[in-house]
């Protein structure tokens, strides 16, 4: 099975054999893509009983969902509150998707006991701090709506903060109890196994090359073969590539960089994160740590577009960890990865109906381990008729395509000397 590049392809069990689509097939639903949304949709579909096909072009996990942090975060950007969810979206969608998010983290973690996952984990909840006064008066101020959604979260003062990240230049903020942090490949793996055994069939190395509309329903087409479904659903986030133009013209695709150091000693693991609770703070170039399972620091981000831009990622992202982090020995980056993230320009997640029983679903916005795998179990609800499409998370929508799409994932990284300026001055103030 194919390889992804990342750290977690090291740490994580093997996937599951999928064998290629060859000849034609009928089913009920048509998932495309692999990762954590198509696989938890998969999944659920067949529990309510529908038959599943799912075609992944490389491997499970193989795209954004295996290159990740891995973080389980029970909540949408930073920039969106309660009430900026609102206004965005109005009533009753606000809510829905208020209470979605508040339960992703156990959708995850209940999804890796109910199936038995072998996956590396830790569920002591996930740290948000501020990276200003102003940005931790916000996070204590957007509690008590938080609450109100259902969110397991608390205020942590800075002194508190502190004991739980070690990381003395952040400030207070949240702590959300229902997050953490798990091995993403390893649990993309498992979500392709428990959708084996609960009868999808799943086709890897196997990529969507044409979708046509038929008298009954939809045809997928690959390399070596095609799949007739009633009803079909693209869940490849930014891979979709040229198979739906209007999928493609809806998100703003952007790099996201991981670095792994070297496997550190113990005394480091007791004063970083020593909960491992992993830490993702406010500004607008998140600065975001983890430990991983073997002892080792995992940091990362965007990075400017240029020559030499995978080692320059590298040296850069790792000054930043020793800025942050006081004390440690000399870092190397044993691995380096990077993956594409489907962001929309409000950060928020979309449904898309593209035809009579065509959905897409796109845009986690950097939030996929959890959001996705609910979104999933809805969208799973939405296709088998257990939800009507008013009744479901997020409004059904007809694709609504960014500006200069075509060019929009240039944007978040030349913006990137001037949000992380304005970040280091928030922060000095």
């Amino acid at each position: 099975m194919t390889g992804n590049g990342s750290l977690w392809e090291r740490l994580a069990p093997p996937a599951p054999y999928c064998p290629p689509l060859e000849g034609s097939a009928r089913t009920d639903l048509a998932v495309i893509g692999g990762g954590f949304l198509g696989l938890s949709a998969a999944l659920h579909a067949a529990e309510a009983g529908m038959d599943v096909v799912l075609l992944e072009a490389e491997g499970p996990g193989f795209g954004a969902s295996g290159r990740n942090t891995g973080f389980v975060v029970p909540s949408l950007k930073s920039a969106l509150g309660p009430a900026e969810a609102e206004a965005l979206l109005g009533q009753p969608h606000a809510a829905r998707l208020l209470r979605l998010v508040a339960g992703s983290g156990d959708a995850v973690f209940g999804l890796i006991e109910r199936h038995g996952l072998e996956v590396a984990r830790a569920r002591n909840g996930w740290l948000q701090p501020g990276h200003s006064t102003a940005a931790e008066a916000m996070l204590k101020g957007r509690l008590p709506a938080l609450l109100e959604a259902g969110v397991d979260a608390e205020f942590l003062s800075r002194g508190e903060m502190l004991a739980l990240a070690g990381l003395p230049s952040l400030h207070g903020g949240l702590r959300v109890a229902s997050g953490g942090q798990i091995n993403p490949l390893a649990y993309a793996r498992g979500l392709a196994r428990a959708a084996l055994a609960a009868g999808v069939r799943i086709h890897a190395g196997s990529r969507a090359s044409g979708l046509q509309e038929t008298a009954t329903g939809w045809r997928v087409a690959t390399a070596a073969g095609e799949v007739a479904a009633r009803q079909a659903l693209l869940a490849t986030n930014a891979m979709v590539g040229p198979l739906c133009p209007p999928m493609r013209d809806g998100i703003v695709p952007v790099r996201v960089y991981q670095v792994a150091t070297q496997p550190l000693p113990d005394e480091f693991r007791r004063r970083i994160l020593p909960a491992m609770a992993p830490v993702a703070d406010t500004r607008r170039h998140t600065f975001a740590l983890r430990w991983t399972e073997d002892g080792r620091l995992v940091t990362g981000g965007m990075a400017v577009p240029g020559p030499g831009r995978d080692a320059r990622a590298a040296r850069g992202f790792l000054a930043r960890l020793r800025a942050f982090v006081p004390g440690l020995p000399e870092l190397r980056a044993d691995a380096v990865w990077t993956g594409t993230i489907a962001a929309t320009m409000d950060a928020l997640p979309r449904m898309v109906r593209l035809g009579p029983g065509l959905f897409g679903a796109i845009g986690c916005n950097g939030r996929g381990v959890a959001l996705s795998t609910a979104l999933g179990r809805e969208t799973a609800a939405l296709l088998a008729g257990r939800t009507a499409a008013q009744d479901f998370v997020l409004p059904v929508t007809a694709p609504r395509p960014v500006p200069m799409a075509r060019l929009s994932g240039l944007g978040p990284h030349l913006w990137l000397p001037w949000s992380g300026l304005r970040d280091r001055l928030e922060a000095q103030g």
